[in-house]
């Protein structure tokens, strides 16, 4: 099986080394450096239709990579597309759900699937949209955030609640639910003014046992931040 090493501390290399004949699957354009016994190939993520149909409504990348070591061992150094930190998460036949952009790469025994959400999961959050990325298996699996990653284990007791730009990934074992508001009570008109109010916008909020990964960082806020800055065409 490939070997996951991490190097560097900000914005840190996923080094994977891989004996002959193993297989890894990375996000398009992770690929760094490969030593030159690798095979680097395109695939469609979930599936033909389940990629198509993610590629059309979240905006994400249809195709994955896959890089093999079909001519001898070697070593790949793969990088996300944006500054922040890597985790690499050691999985025993269970299951993580991953939210937008937070994907980096996975052993070939991950089995990967775009996991349709509820209706109300799909207009409210933006995790995916109609569809997020489901990994099932035992292996390694690296994520990455925007930002550094802090993990938070619910003990079954108590409920977390994390603005939906801040999710990276979490355990099957959890409920989970979109919300437009932190608030428990009000109706929706109540909780759309209190968003507005706040700006704490659409949020997620987790029950049960299991581990969250958060970032420190939000893209979509970044992205709000970052265009208004942007010099204006005439």
């Amino acid at each position: 099986m490939a070997r996951f090493v991490l190097e560097g501390s900000t914005d840190p290399f996923l080094r994977v080394d891989l004996t002959q004949g193993d297989m890894i699957h990375a996000e398009s354009g992770a690929m760094a450096s490969m030593t030159s016994t690798l095979e680097l190939k395109g695939k469609a993520r979930g599936g033909m239709l389940n990629g198509l149909m993610r590629k059309a409504l979240s905006g994400e990348s249809f195709f994955m990579q896959e890089i093999s070591a079909e001519q001898g061992p070697g070593t790949v150094r793969l990088a996300p597309s944006v500054p922040g930190e890597v985790r690499v998460i050691d999985m025993s036949n269970e299951c993580w759900f991953v939210g937008d952009g937070g994907f980096l790469a996975c052993d070939d025994e991950i089995t990967l699937k775009t996991s349709r959400q509820k209706l109300s999961g799909a207009l409210l959050g933006g995790t995916g949209g109609l569809f997020i990325l489901k990994a099932t298996g035992t292996g390694s699996l690296a994520v990455s955030a925007f930002g550094a990653i802090t993990e938070v284990e619910l003990n079954g007791q108590d409920e977390l609640i994390v603005d939906n730009g801040h999710v990276v990934a979490w355990q099957e074992t959890l409920n989970y639910t979109p919300s437009i508001s932190t608030k428990n009570s009000g109706g929706i008109l109540s909780k759309i003014g209190g968003s507005m109010k706040s700006g704490e916008g659409v949020v997620m909020r987790f029950s049960g046992q299991g581990r969250v990964l958060v970032s420190s960082r939000s893209r979509p806020s970044f992205v709000s931040w970052l265009v208004p800055q942007l010099p204006s065409r005439k």
